[in-house]
């Protein structure tokens, strides 16, 4: 997750500016179709930093794009240096909504909801923009919540078996491929895949019947 910049900024402002902008960039990659508000705490006005022609932005092991975490700043040149920052990402975006209070065991249908712009207070995964083939709600949901995977009972959208198509990422990459299912899995649910080198992954089943695979 590295990104290199020339001329980069002077003073400690500059280098909040530039890595909230990274930042920004990071999480619109990994969370497609969202909308990140990104906030950047202040550095100790009394830190010295020498100019730096070479800058990078790194997030440490484990981070994610999804709430508060540190960012990583690298001199490289001409004199090495590294400072950490303080962030919080806030993430908006399409959501399903319930037009008016649905009771547990309900078919889902399109006189139920709508499609509203919504802060997103789970991991965008959990959001439903469409609505699902023969939908049941599992429990009960208030007029104007938004309705999430785990609010339903969904029918199996991965077969055992079945060739499917998933999506791998990490920190520094993301891939798209195909494999066997080696499990039936509703949408959110965690699914094995054989590839095709024989090796097992495992991964979380998306309501368009694709595996979403998280790489470390």
């Amino acid at each position: 997750m590295a990104f290199s910049t020339l001329a980069a900024s002077k003073n400690l402002e500059g280098i909040r500016h530039d890595a909230r902008i990274w930042l920004t960039g990071e999480a619109l990659r990994v969370y497609t179709g969202s909308t990140p508000l990104v906030q950047i705490d202040r550095l100790d006005e009394r830190l010295r930093l020498p100019e730096c022609a070479d800058m990078r932005f790194f997030l440490p092991p484990g981070s994610r794009l999804f709430g508060g975490g540190s960012v990583g700043v690298q001199c490289l040149a001409p004199k090495k240096w590294d400072v950490y920052l303080t962030y919080h990402v806030a993430l908006s975006g399409p959501a399903l909504t319930a037009l008016h209070p649905l009771p547990a065991g309900q078919l889902l249908t399109g006189a139920d909801v709508s499609l509203n712009e919504v802060k997103y207070e789970q991991e965008p995964g959990a959001y439903l923009t469409r609505i699902p083939a023969n939908a049941l709600t599992r429990r009960p949901i208030m007029a104007g919540q938004p309705v999430f995977v785990f609010d339903l009972r969904l029918p199996d959208v991965i077969q055992a078996g079945a060739l499917v198509r998933f999506f791998a990422r990490s920190d520094r990459f993301s891939v798209s491929s195909e494999g066997k299912a080696l499990n039936a899995a509703k949408a959110g649910e965690p699914v094995q895949v054989k590839m095709g080198n024989g090796r097992i992954v495992t991964g979380h089943a998306n309501e368009h019947g694709e595996v979403e695979v998280t790489l470390k």
